[in-house]
């Protein structure tokens, strides 16, 4: 058995290394004991030949989480069940990621951003579909979040994401955003996929149902790449609390707020990109 948890970034928007291609999604693999987890596939052009690079056997996972159902966490999810070896894959993830998702921005006719295979097509291929809005166990030490509650405060700017029923347009609320938690001797290690539920309260509600006074680790992609400076202010300050010994951000942080985590947590805040490798204790 392996004494570290390992973290490897598959998919991301960058790409430092030669031989490793960044696209707009996420995708990365978890190692902890014998279990091996894919967290979101990306957007699928280069899942397949990033992992081949790092030496990732994506035909032997044990499981997929999928933090949410837009095309840039999901598209790769048919690569993976090509290559799967053996029986179905288990895929965990909340009910509402099937639904017709579409980004508006700046007032623009509505694009698609959902997933581009539907359910009967993914579980023709070997999809095993576990869907819960309740937090789920994956394995020992490893659980997903659930459903995120929201809290009433004021939204930052950005993309309108919105649901289509019909030949009809809603806000969608984003409900099957989840994160996935790993508990370790070192402490909870959070991965996130966007954090759409919003950072602060994905971060509450991991309190709340594991009972923690504080996480040591959180990596992956926060959403705050349209927020205010004072908005952002006010959540750098918030994430005191909570005692975070590393931060990795990533995806959609955006820039300016990755250069505000590095000035708040200096050394403890970490780059994460295509092809990053976490080694942590178990």
């Amino acid at each position: 058995m392996n004494n570290n948890i390992k973290i490897t970034t598959l998919c991301e928007n960058r790409s430092p290394r030669v031989g490793l291609l960044g696209e707009h999604g996420l995708s990365v693999l978890l190692e902890a004991g014998e279990r091996r987890i894919l967290l979101d596939t990306g957007a699928g052009a280069t899942l397949q030949g990033n992992a081949a690079a790092l030496g990732v056997d994506l035909g032997s996972i044990d499981a997929v989480f999928l933090s949410h159902g837009h095309y840039d966490h999901t598209d790769g999810l048919e690569t993976v069940l090509t290559m799967r070896k053996g029986a179905a894959l288990p895929i965990y993830a909340h009910p509402d990621i099937f639904g017709q998702k579409y980004v508006s921005l700046g007032g623009a006719e509505p694009r698609y951003i959902g997933m581009s295979r539907r359910r009967a097509e993914l579980e023709a291929l070997g999809a095993e579909f576990h869907l819960s809005r309740k937090p789920l166990d994956l394995g020992p030490g490893i659980r997903s979040t659930g459903e995120i509650p929201r809290s009433p405060g004021i939204k930052a700017p950005g993309p309108l994401f919105l649901l289509k029923e019909g030949e009809h347009f809603s806000e969608d609320p984003l409900y099957d955003d989840q994160a996935l938690i790993v508990k370790s001797s070192a402490g909870l290690i959070v991965l996130l996929g966007c954090a759409h539920a919003g950072l602060i309260e994905t971060l509450d509600h991991i309190l709340t149902i594991t009972g923690c006074s504080g996480i040591y680790a959180v990596l992956g992609g926060t959403h705050l790449l349209h927020t205010p400076d004072k908005m952002l202010s006010a959540v750098l300050s918030d994430l005191d609390r909570f005692n975070l010994e590393m931060i990795a951000p990533c995806h959609c942080t955006g820039i300016r707020a990755t250069c505000a985590l590095h000035r708040a947590f200096g050394r403890r805040c970490l780059e994460q990109q295509v092809g990053t490798i976490f080694q942590l204790p178990l």
